[in-house]
């Protein structure tokens, strides 16, 4: 559904762009490729093994002095609901719920980067018929 919406927003504003299906885990593309990755709200979907893969893959694929966006879920997030048993994340990844960090935790993944900015943000959101509170750490790193 994602990628439908993506592809029908390209024609919409007469916009080409390559977007595809494809896993953070094995990114199909070869090493030093990109000058840019940006993943909002997805690599917490995964298990913290899993993300720790994914952001060694998002370092692999980036050119020296690239620069990543990731946002994480901060343990200080109110929503700790497991996923429901036939939601995307459980089948496809072997994920009950979002992997939540500490506020230094994510900072790890970041070893051979340059942390340009991060920042703690809470949000409040309207989800379905109700609201909905977010907390998030949030990077941008340039690639050493």
């Amino acid at each position: 559904e994602a990628l439908a919406k993506a592809q029908r927003f390209c024609r919409e504003n007469e916009t080409q762009l390559s977007i595809f299906r494809g896993d953070m885990r094995r990114i199909p593309f070869v090493s030093e490729s990109f000058g840019a990755v940006y993943s909002y709200n997805a690599i917490f979907f995964m298990t913290k093994p899993d993300v720790a893969i994914s952001m060694r893959e998002i370092e692999r694929v980036l050119k020296p002095g690239g620069l990543c966006y990731v946002n994480f879920v901060s343990v200080d997030d109110p929503d700790d609901r497991p996923f429901c048993e036939t939601a995307p994340a459980r089948r496809l990844l072997k994920s009950e719920r979002f992997a939540k960090h500490e506020d230094c935790e994510a900072d790890g993944y970041f070893e051979h980067f340059e942390i340009v900015r991060k920042e703690k943000r809470t949000v409040d959101k309207v989800h379905g018929s109700g609201r909905l509170r977010q907390a998030t750490i949030e990077y941008i790193a340039r690639k050493r």
